[in-house]
């Protein structure tokens, strides 16, 4: 058996490569593979070394045909077959409504609008991973509720609350091994990752303290800002900025035969701010803390901190950027509309003008759009959990949508909106 072992080892050296080099194995298969003196329990075992060896290459080269043949139509992945027919169905829809419609404009926008809504259904139905299929789950359930009376989807919202509650409760475990130091090791990992919990849950206390600060800081700076810009204050009043993209989307809305009421119903069917708040909150924040699918290893509270923290940096930016540069408003008699005339004389009374909630907004806070700013971090936060291509083009689709009638309806210049975005 020794010679047998030395015949094997100089055969290998002088004539077969090692089993991974398949190139060296087909040139030198040629070669001599026996040599007189060789049992034949060596040219047995060489045998089947040289039969692995093919089998190997075989496999492999089977491999390289498989990867340079196109998949044919069967093979294709189920989001392309979605695909195809979501714009089958959006043409066939579009055509429809044109022929028998008197408002074929309308109908068109709707049908387009309704495409990033099937992608993100086919997301929530379809998901390979859960945390997919809440987000997106969450922001189609959001857009088909605000077609519902508003008790039914109150109702709704209590009872998804309710079961989220009872999906997080604590739960005390008990151990049974009576072994102190098993039990000691255990105390000090709990202590140790409720240290790290409480911790990001301050963090996250204190990230939404800063965005409260900087959102009464901006409140105040609106009312500043539009009380020392006096050509606003009386007539006549200063003309607004020329805004090409605002020209633009009016001269398509007047070729697809839309009025402002038009427009403003399609923004009201889908009411992308609050799918987004849906599927940030009720999707992405809850996603996390039930460690589902891909959102597994996130944090519901490191999530939040991030999204409270970059909101409040940003609407801080957006202050620095109202101040320095006054832009006129779109609307004439703006001022006349939300703040005092004449302007108070007094800090007090400056001081509590200043100190109300802005809810309707200013006049000369227009870059950047605080709109944009809250729905682009939604987003954000929702795109950014759910991990999920087809769904953030849905997400992001039906967004420009909503930022074209932002600007469409002069509450913003195009480049408030583009900035904020």
């Amino acid at each position: 058996m020794s010679g047998c072992a030395s015949n094997i080892a100089d055969l290998r050296t002088n004539y077969v490569l090692p089993l991974h080099s398949c190139d060296g194995m087909m040139q030198r298969r040629s070669g001599k593979h026996e040599e007189e003196g060789v049992g034949g329990q060596c040219q047995q075992q060489l045998a089947g070394g040289r039969i692995n060896n093919d089998d190997t290459q075989g496999s492999r080269s089977g491999a390289r045909r498989r990867r340079l043949v196109a998949p044919s139509a069967e093979q294709r992945s189920p989001s392309a077959r979605v695909a195809y027919i979501c714009l089958s169905i959006m043409a066939l829809t579009i055509v429809i409504c044109i022929r028998s419609s008197k408002r074929p404009g309308w109908w068109t926008i709707l049908a387009l609008l309704a495409f990033p809504v099937l992608l993100a259904l086919y997301v929530a139905v379809r998901g390979q991973h859960a945390n997919e299929q809440l987000v997106a789950g969450a922001f189609v359930t959001s857009i088909i509720g605000n077609q519902l009376p508003r008790s039914v989807t109150a109702l709704a919202a209590a009872l998804a609350a309710a079961a989220f509650s009872l999906a997080t409760r604590p739960v005390q475990t008990v151990s049974s091994t009576p072994a102190k130091d098993h039990n000691d090791d255990k105390n000090r990992a709990r202590t140790s990752s409720d240290a790290t919990g409480m911790q990001l849950k301050t963090k996250a206390v204190l990230s939404c303290i800063f965005m409260i600060a900087v959102l009464l800081h901006e409140n105040f700076q609106i009312w500043v800002v539009s009380a020392t810009y006096t050509p606003s204050h009386e007539p006549p009043y200063p003309e607004a900025l020329q805004d090409n993209g605002r020209i633009v989307i009016r001269k398509l809305a007047d070729m697809a035969n839309l009025q402002r009421r038009d427009i403003q119903s399609l923004r009201d069917t889908f009411n992308v701010q609050w799918a987004l708040v849906s599927s940030a909150v009720a999707g992405a924040l809850v996603g996390c803390e039930l460690k589902l699918g891909r959102a597994s290893h996130r944090n519901m509270f490191a999530v939040a901190m991030r999204a409270l923290l970059t909101l409040g940096i940003v609407r801080f930016v957006r202050t620095i950027s109202f101040l320095l540069t006054v832009l006129p408003s779109q609307m004439p008699s703006c001022y006349r509309s939300h703040f005092p005339y004449p302007v108070p004389d007094t800090w007090n009374e400056w001081i509590m003008v200043g100190m109300k909630p802005a809810a309707r907004g200013g006049c000369n806070d227009l870059i950047i759009s605080g709109h944009a700013t809250v729905t682009s971090v939604l987003a954000c936060v929702g795109v950014s959990v759910a991990d999920n291509a087809i769904f953030s083009v849905a997400v992001w689709s039906l967004l420009a949508f909503d930022y074209l009638v932002e600007v469409y309806q002069g509450y913003h210049y195009s480049v408030d909106m583009w900035m904020g975005a």
